[in-house]
């Protein structure tokens, strides 16, 4: 969801805020300027991108703030040499975010930066490498390995891994999850989100019954935390923890399997294409406001492509 901040008004407070951010930034600068909206990983991001973004200003003796149309479109093209369009993107974005929270015009709305991101997209199209897609077998060998484990670490991130691949589940949905959502009656366990409801595989329902068990409540996050003793916490787990967790399983079943929340969503729009399931029904299985995802995770880059541009806002060039 977009986030409304009103820019900066008083002088005096604009003034200052610009000394500062025209030097680097620590986290605390950046989340009191956009009055604690963001969560503590999209501050991390922006904190880097904007001392880069200073750093390379001071270096080449510019103002940062107020930058101009020229700085912006040489620090992108500078930083495109070594970084993909998501994360020049991405840049562009938080420096324009900044300038505007700031009081100040934002340089990256002038027709040159936006030709130079233009440009860059269609350049470094492709450069994005898909995740590695979970599969059911790397789900039967990891179940092999960690059902009848006596670690409860090893149970949360089966059970973690499990629901996410079988029910196409963000890394966001997966962390939100609670104890109540799960329905298990003697035939079958099934995870309700919103208004729909997936009944889970046997061997996951096993592994979902004996978790539960394992957390002795009925109440609460379903993913906790863990700390290094083997303790559960009352907290969710968060985006740090469950990339650890996939990374562990993914180092658990050998080779170069690094898996990322990504890969279980791959993962689950694959297996279910192989069942024969239409996009559209993938679509509304796994939650998608559109087929694009879908089209982009079996490889079917022209569809994905097409279905983007129907969500996209063209800005006007005046």
């Amino acid at each position: 969801m977009k986030k409304e901040i009103l820019p900066l008004t008083s002088p005096d407070v604009i003034k200052r805020t610009i000394t500062l951010f025209s030097h680097p930034v620590i986290l605390e600068d950046v989340n009191e300027l956009t009055h604690g909206l963001y969560s503590r990983n999209s501050l991390l991001a922006m904190t880097k991108d904007w001392n880069l973004f200073v750093e390379f200003c001071l270096e080449k003796r510019v103002h940062p703030l107020p930058a101009s149309s020229t700085a912006v479109r040489l620090f992108l093209e500078n930083e495109s040499k070594q970084r993909k369009y998501s994360t020049i993107r991405r840049y562009a974005v938080t420096i324009g975010l900044l300038h505007r929270i700031i009081g100040q015009a934002d340089p990256t709305t002038n027709p040159r930066v936006r030709q130079c991101l233009a440009d860059l997209r269609v350049n470094k199209k492709g450069d994005a490498k898909q995740a590695v897609a979970f599969t059911s077998s790397h789900f039967h060998v990891l179940v092999q390995k960690l059902a009848n484990s006596e670690r409860s670490i090893d149970l949360r991130n089966l059970a973690l891994a499990g629901i996410m691949f079988e029910c196409a589940l963000k890394r966001s949905e997966s962390k939100y999850l609670s104890i109540s959502s799960i329905k298990i009656n003697d035939a079958e366990v099934t995870l309700n989100i919103e208004a729909t409801t997936y009944q889970l595989s046997d061997a996951l329902s096993a592994v979902i019954r004996k978790w539960i068990s394992v957390l002795g409540t009925t109440q609460g996050p379903l993913f906790r935390a863990i700390d290094r003793h083997g303790n559960i916490g009352e907290a969710a787990m968060d985006d740090s923890s469950i990339y650890r967790a996939l990374r562990t399983l993914g180092e658990m079943i050998g080779g170069d399997f690094k898996f990322s929340g990504q890969s279980l969503r791959i993962g689950a729009v694959r297996e279910l294409a192989s069942q024969g399931h239409k996009v559209k029904d993938i679509q509304e299985f796994g939650r998608w406001l559109s087929p694009a995802m879908p089209y982009q995770y079996l490889g079917n880059t022209d569809k994905a492509e097409t279905e983007k541009v129907q969500f996209k806002t063209i800005k006007p060039w005046g």
